[in-house]
């Protein structure tokens, strides 16, 4: 008898309420006898459990039972099954028949008496190319918990590709991007990998030996924010505002007569920026800071000489 098979066995009792010792041997594959003896076991340990004899019969388990004798509350239990259930999108095996998340989801769900299909995450872009990047955020995933190097080749803020072997510390969600956080061995230091950015990645067989924990010197930081934070202001055209605010905080939003938006948002100062606000075309105009506005000016006349 393994306490993993009890634990189902008590579980089942609370999502179905009712089952036959015959139902129970066929799903463990166990004798009859053994299941009257596991329900002897459990009994004994105070779990309250009984058996009814004749037609309509069988085993159950008091209901106050599983409401009461949890350890924790409805609203904790429910947010543990839900966050379960979103770590299952976040494996890289979505689409599976089971997967330790699903297995752990269902066997929590026993537990919750409010609806516990409010969230969904899949962090996939819209593409049909999506699932590549669930299996990519998967080999990361079992590499960080294996401890193992992982090789990639990486593409540099300037374009370059670089082979890079990395000790795999964590993942990280920034802005609206993934990011792996761990120890580049050609770079000798902490470093951010953008997923996206990645190719041909590999899980090697040697082990991940450098730990954060070992390190002392903790200075990496993900490039796009790295950069000192300004306050813009903007007027945009009403049909751009909310791709505004997809990108960006938006503090002050102050519809203007003339079709026009008036807000307020902070942003890195970073090269990036100006790319992203290039963007928007002429449906966008930065009325401060005066340095901004400036450089956007001059991409606009760098752009504007490539088609003369």
């Amino acid at each position: 008898m393994q306490i993993d098979q009890l634990f189902e066995f008590v579980y089942i009792l609370i999502d179905k309420k009712r089952v036959t010792a015959k139902e129970m041997a066929e799903r463990f594959g166990v004798s009859i006898r053994t299941i009257y003896r596991w329900l002897e076991a459990l009994s004994v340990s105070g779990v309250p459990v009984y058996s009814m004899k004749g037609r309509g019969g069988g085993i159950a388990i008091s209901e106050k039972f599983a409401m009461d004798n949890t350890v924790l509350s409805e609203d904790e239990r429910l947010a543990i099954v839900s966050s379960v259930k979103a770590l299952e999108s976040l494996s890289g095996k979505r689409g599976a028949a089971i997967t330790p998340e699903r297995k752990a989801a269902d066997k929590l769900s026993r537990l919750v008496t409010s609806d516990t299909d409010w969230l969904e995450v899949d962090f996939a872009p819209w593409s049909p190319e999506g699932g590549e990047v669930r299996n990519l955020f998967g080999i990361l995933r079992d590499s960080i918990l294996k401890k193992r190097q992982i090789s990639f080749d990486y593409f540099t803020g300037d374009g370059r590709s670089e082979k890079r072997i990395v000790h795999p510390w964590k993942l990280v969600f920034r802005g609206q991007s993934w990011y792996l956080l761990g120890w580049c061995t050609s770079r000798k230091a902490e470093r951010f990998f953008k997923l996206t950015r990645m190719r041909n990645l590999v899980m090697t067989s040697k082990n991940a030996s450098v730990s954060r924990n070992t390190v002392t010197s903790r200075s990496a930081q993900i490039p796009e924010y790295s950069a000192p934070l300004i306050k813009i202001k903007a007027k945009v055209t009403q049909e751009k505002i909310s791709y505004l605010m997809d990108s960006f905080i938006c503090t002050e939003i102050k519809p203007q007569k003339n079709g026009f938006v008036n807000v307020t948002f902070t942003a890195p100062d970073s090269p990036w920026l100006c790319e992203i606000l290039l963007s928007f075309g002429a449906q966008i105009k930065i009325l401060s800071p005066a340095k901004l506005k400036n450089k956007i000016v001059e991409m606009a006349g760098k752009i504007s000489d490539l088609y003369k």
